[in-house]
């Protein structure tokens, strides 16, 4: 099964490439692979936004040397990380913790649009393909049906994160594509019993792991523990500290 799972994620990454992708880069697990494996078949750039000494960017500029891949980075200061935060709003209008995931984004989507990328691979689906967030190890605890849930949550994704982020991209003339949010993985990754995905809650996405080191990702990225966007990046911090003044000017709301 292992050898089955990591040929469809290599497969999935590279049926999403183009001679010259952008890849939003945390230093990460999931990105580590699409960037990994992208190397093998494109000329990407990695792409990582942050503020300074923030986790993410320190992933990055150790990683992006051992793949060989060109890296390009934005430290973020307050003043930046606000006038973002009412870019990503403008785009996608709803509850902080939505518009705050865009903020790293729009920032990585300036950056590439300044460079020429036209097309730039994200990481969503991997958490629902892999167990991949706290929430869903509470559930399973609490007794529900999380198998149910993973699949819900991972065919809608569509309609909400994938959502957002296309749009946001088409801000900057990029298009969005995901390389894990593909049937032949969907098929390969529900087949894996849950049990085996859960075996690590420390970690998480055990499977995937598994799989990476046997694509020869990066150990440092293989062994990295999940941490969201938001937080990796700092910017979570820094909006949490304004998120009174935030939410004055913009109100909470349904996005479109």
């Amino acid at each position: 099964m292992l050898v089955e799972l990591a040929k469809a994620l290599e497969e999935s990454v590279q049926e999403s490439l183009e001679d010259r992708p952008g890849i939003a880069f945390s230093g990460g697990l999931d990105s580590t692979l699409i960037a990994h494996v992208a190397k093998k078949y494109s000329s990407p750039e990695l792409f990582t936004v942050g503020t300074e000494r923030c986790e993410d960017l320190q992933y990055a500029e150790v990683l992006a040397p051992k793949m060989g891949i060109p890296l390009r980075t934005n430290v973020l200061n307050q003043n930046e990380i606000m006038e973002l935060y009412k870019t990503a709003y403008s785009i996608f209008p709803g509850d902080f913790l939505k518009v705050e995931l865009l903020v790293p984004l729009c920032a990585a989507g300036e950056m590439a649009q300044k460079e020429g990328i036209e097309v730039m691979l994200f990481g969503s689906g991997a958490e629902e393909l892999f167990v991949g967030y706290e929430r869903y190890y509470t559930y399973a605890e609490e007794g529900g049906d999380l198998e149910k849930l993973l699949k819900e949550e991972y065919s809608t994704l569509k309609n909400r994160e994938i959502k957002m982020i296309k749009k946001a991209m088409r801000k900057y003339d990029i298009e969005a594509r995901f390389p894990f949010y593909n049937p032949e993985l969907e098929k390969i990754a529900f087949s894996i019993p849950l049990q085996q995905k859960m075996e690590d809650k420390n970690l998480k996405k055990c499977v995937l792991r598994e799989a990476a080191k046997f694509l020869g990702v990066p150990e440092l990225a293989v062994k990295r523990k999940k941490k969201a966007l938001q937080y990796g990046s700092g910017i979570h911090n820094v909006l949490l500290k304004n998120s009174e003044y935030l939410s004055g000017i913009f109100p909470q709301k349904n996005a479109d």
